[in-house]
């Protein structure tokens, strides 16, 4: 419903040629679009924003229509009124009542003096239903409302034990003055962090500058009453910064010892978590769940995933204790959750690591306002809850694809394609990429949304890859002799897709890097390099192999090609970046493995041979390949053949293909 207002608005607007919130301010003429030509000229297209009034519709009714309303209202106002004196409850039996929204919390007495949010509030935490504490506020709002008593009563101060824990202020701020840039590289730095990752994983309030790193970072006087607030923005601060740093093509290392811009920044904001610990129950709020995502960012780019694992935990349970996850009181805490989201998810499944956020918890709605008077559409907008959409289908591909389930693969496979499908035909136009007609210069976050897709797809059917390699090598038997024709045609339709799009996957990343557009410093694009290399890789043994007759749709030589070029990317963006440099070795090293005379003669391949006769994968050139980027043209993975092809209606007859005991045995993707 988000997605077809927010088109609506689109739509409108450009007819009405209504202003955005950048040109308004500045007096400009604005061109309209999404972004306009203003905001495109300064730099800044994820901050055009346009605001329209929700206007009411005026109807008109006739009076017998207006009668039977008052009447039917005056009706359930005498039902309510018997029910509450008969002390009896009419319970409806499809709504759990243990979790369902309890009647004695009034949400018209929101912010009254014993209501839940003031408990929760004084509390500085949130407790679930299943908490006696929760149980037993519950208990004395009942008994006020069915007394008809005022809500006057008086919440319990809570003791607790004064640990001689206290903040060091001398150390924080000695941290700050040490570290502190100038205002102008600190807005050059957080401008740069914003511009590559601020729709996708980042978030900084419109006006963060003025509001809150000016007066509270560079001119806030020391006192216990802001301290605290002081200190979490100190350390969201200088995780901003770092990551500026990251991304900063000017950037150089502070000092020899690492050629990681922004170390010393990231180093900074962790001394600044490791000090707040002592008081984290204390000093729980938005800008600390901030700290802890943005400097697990900069720890993966330092091939750190257990510290970004471990960060990200901290992130999520401070969130859960601030109830952000039930309710968000503002389009920030909102943001700040759903942030939480998206991090999770990325670790989880890059990492084979738990979930730590169930969506069964989740209460608050994606990307609320409440204010509901106006709407707001912005690229931002779009890109952030496009890529949270992502992220939702990413809970399916663990929970289905790599979670032994009640289900067979293939279901589960069609399942997830299907939703990656709908994903894909209900982007914005602004957010669309067209494959043949590249431009670098597109907003990045639009990049990342095409990448994250097409890595969804890869890692959804490549244990198709994986199950079909073993039966066949298990037997001397060639693959249309294994399997039936129709279960082949499934196959191969699977095969196909995760081929072609770990291809596009190359596609879009090597122009990025050979455009100058890609984020060196980066993990991400690495490991998205790494994903799909693995898949070229390992399609081209397959393909060497005597007894694999499966097309791929595409030549040993294109995929050779494809890796070379990756592996070249990586060795060259292996000085900026540790993840780069691991995930190259991890490649050589699988190449050098099939090479080997050992796998050569027990599979009977000609890989080796096949190799040799093209360029080496070692071998490349620093330079754009033109004969590789030229090719033929690369174009979206066709979904919908697919899911046709695997059976249209999902039935359980037209996805009963393969036989899901043994497919389990010769994927090994569950164990």
């Amino acid at each position: 419903m988000w997605h077809l207002s927010s088109l609506m608005l689109v739509n409108n607007r450009q007819k009405t040629k209504k202003a955005c919130i950048t040109c308004k301010s500045r007096k400009k003429r604005c061109t309209g679009g999404l972004p306009c030509e203003y905001c495109t000229k300064i730099g800044k297209p994820n901050d055009c924003e346009y605001q329209t009034k929700v206007r009411s519709k005026t109807v008109k009714v006739t009076e017998r229509y207006i009668s039977n309303l008052k009447k039917k209202i005056s009706d359930l106002e005498l039902q309510l009124a018997n029910r509450v004196d008969s002390d009896s409850r009419i319970e409806t039996p499809s709504v759990n009542p243990l979790v369902s929204e309890d009647e004695s919390i009034n949400p018209s007495n929101e912010g009254a003096p014993g209501s839940l949010e003031v408990y929760l509030t004084q509390h500085n935490h949130y407790f679930g239903n299943s908490a006696c504490g929760n149980f037993l506020h519950k208990v004395k709002l009942s008994l006020l409302k069915q007394c008809k008593c005022a809500n006057d009563f008086k919440t319990s101060e809570l003791k607790t034990i004064s640990l001689d824990t206290s903040l060091n202020i001398a150390l924080i701020e000695s941290l700050a003055s040490e570290n502190c840039p100038s205002i102008e590289k600190a807005k050059t730095l957080i401008a740069v962090a914003s511009k590559i990752i601020g729709a996708d994983y980042m978030f900084m309030e419109s006006n963060y500058e003025e509001n809150i790193m000016i007066p509270i970072i560079y001119k806030s006087e020391i006192s216990m009453i802001n301290f605290v607030e002081r200190a979490t923005e100190l350390t969201r601060f200088f995780a901003y910064l770092a990551l500026g740093c990251l991304f900063n093509e000017d950037s150089s290392p502070e000092n020899l010892r690492s050629k990681f811009p922004g170390l010393k920044y990231f180093e900074t904001a962790l001394k600044l978590q490791g000090e707040l610990l002592k008081v984290y129950d204390r000093i729980a709020n938005g800008a600390m769940v901030q700290s802890f995502l943005y400097v697990s960012y900069y720890a993966l780019s330092l091939d750190k995933s257990k510290l970004a694992f471990i960060l990200i935990g901290n992130a999520v349970r401070m969130m859960f204790t601030l109830g952000l996850h039930k309710k968000a009181l503002n389009s920030t805490q909102n943001r700040i959750f759903w942030l939480c989201f998206v991090y999770d998810r990325l670790v989880a499944v890059r990492f084979g690591l738990p979930l730590m956020i169930d969506e069964l918890d989740i209460e608050v709605p994606l990307l609320n306002d409440r204010n509901n008077s106006t709407c707001s559409v912005s690229l931002d907008i779009f890109h952030f809850v496009s890529q949270v959409k992502l992220a939702k289908i990413t809970t399916h591909i663990i929970r289905n694809i790599y979670t032994r389930n009640s289900c067979s693969f293939v279901h589960n496979c069609h399942t997830v394609l299907n939703q990656l499908k709908n994903w894909l035909d209900e982007l914005p136009k602004e957010l669309m990429l067209d494959y043949n007609d590249f431009d670098v210069a597109k907003s990045r976050s639009t990049v990342n949304l095409h990448i994250n897709y097409n890595y969804s797809i890869i890692i959804t059917t490549r244990p198709v890859l994986f199950y079909v390699f073993n039966k066949i090598t298990s037997s001397d038997k060639c693959s249309d002799e294994i399997f039936s024709d129709k279960l082949l045609s499934s196959i191969k339709v699977l095969l196909e897709s995760s081929v072609q799009a770990a291809q596009v996957q190359s596609m879009i990343l090597s122009n990025l890097y050979y455009d100058g557009k890609m984020v060196n410093a980066s993990f991400l694009d690495c490991h998205y390099i790494f994903s799909a290399t693995i898949i070229l890789i390992f399609s081209a043994f397959c393909q060497s192999l005597p007894n694999y007759k499966i097309s791929l749709g595409v030549d040993i030589q294109s995929l050779f090609d494809r890796v070379k070029i990756n592996l070249k990317v990586l060795q060259c963006i292996s000085q900026y970046n540790i993840s780069a440099s691991n995930f190259n070795r991890q490649l050589t090293e699988l190449i050098e493995l099939i090479s080997s005379k050992e796998v050569q003669n027990a599979f009977k391949g000609n890989f080796h041979s096949a190799q040799n006769s093209h360029t080496s994968l070692n071998e490349g050139s620093s330079t754009k390949e033109n004969s590789i980027f030229d090719s033929e043209p690369f174009r979206n993975v066709d979904l919908t053949r697919i899911l046709e092809d695997l059976g249209g209606d999902n039935s359980p007859s037209a996805l009963a293909l393969f036989d899901n005991e043994d497919f389990m045995k010769y994927s090994n993707s569950f164990f």
